[in-house]
């Protein structure tokens, strides 16, 4: 079971948003369970598996949404593993009660924001994003 946990994840880390087109991202990690348009960009299609959700504009990956590792938990693991790059660490504004305790550290270099919960010390969310 943990060989095939591995194989999920490398398939998700095959997609490279702004390289990876849907119909790949599709054979990496199979149907998905629910196809959307983005609230956003109705132009933005949004592909949503249990583990992943990806993001697509005109057929090409612009963003993947997963869930960290057990070893990308710690806020710490970020900051430290990126440490030479450039961070910005701020408070995620949403109208929504209750969000008022989540955080984004985003690493513009990498294209990569990291989203985490204060009130649960946890990284909830690592998001992939196409960089130009």
């Amino acid at each position: 079971m943990v060989f095939s946990g591995c194989a999920r994840n490398f398939n998700i880390a095959r997609i490279v948003p702004g390289v990876t087109t849907t119909p790949m991202a599709i054979n990496y990690l199979s149907e998905p369970s629910y196809l959307d348009k983005s609230s956003f960009n109705p132009r933005d299609e949004i592909l949503i598996w249990d583990d992943v959700t990806i993001q697509a504009n005109n057929d090409v990956v612009t963003a993947v949404h997963r869930k960290p590792a057990n070893h990308e938990v710690s806020l710490q693991f970020w900051r430290q593993h990126y440490k030479a790059s450039t961070q910005h660490f701020s408070k995620v504004q949403t109208g929504n009660i209750g969000a008022e305790h989540i955080w984004q550290l985003d690493l513009p270099q990498h294209g990569i924001n990291v989203v985490y919960d204060e009130t649960k010390d946890k990284v909830i969310k690592v998001i992939y994003y196409y960089v130009e």
